[in-house]
């Protein structure tokens, strides 16, 4: 088993920082077509976490992959109280420019969730 973690502020430059990471612990392991989507399914996540995540500005989103040799389990907490919840339950309009994120990563993940204390998404995808 491999494993990461990472601690990155919670600006725009989180999603690459994550799809890198992402990319250390795969090494190989996938397709090229299993990456994509898994950095995908990541940039969604670590988005929404940038997005709708702490409401104090210094806050941090941490980044925990864990891989076996058939599938890459991720998990993004995000630290400190939320500003808001991204709904699960509804769809954007279709000329939003935002709010696809849980229905890509539904799409992708073989399994997802969500936790509350602390505010965390987790997904599972195999390689």
């Amino acid at each position: 088993m491999t494993q990461a973690d990472l601690v990155v502020p919670a600006d725009a430059s989180a999603p690459s920082r994550a799809r890198e990471l992402f990319a250390s612990v795969v090494d190989g392991s996938a397709s090229p077509e299993g990456l994509a989507r898994g950095q995908l399914a990541l940039s969604e996540v670590v988005s929404n976490a940038v997005r709708h995540g702490s409401a104090d500005p210094a806050g941090t989103i941490e980044v925990l992959i864990e891989r076996t040799a058939d599938l890459v389990a991720v998990t993004v907490v995000q630290t400190g109280p939320t500003r808001d919840m991204p709904s699960i339950a509804e769809m954007p309009e279709p000329w939003a420019t935002h709010g696809y994120g849980l229905g890509i990563l539904d799409a992708i993940a073989e399994r997802w969730g969500v936790h509350l204390d602390p505010p965390s998404v987790w997904f599972e995808l195999s390689l």
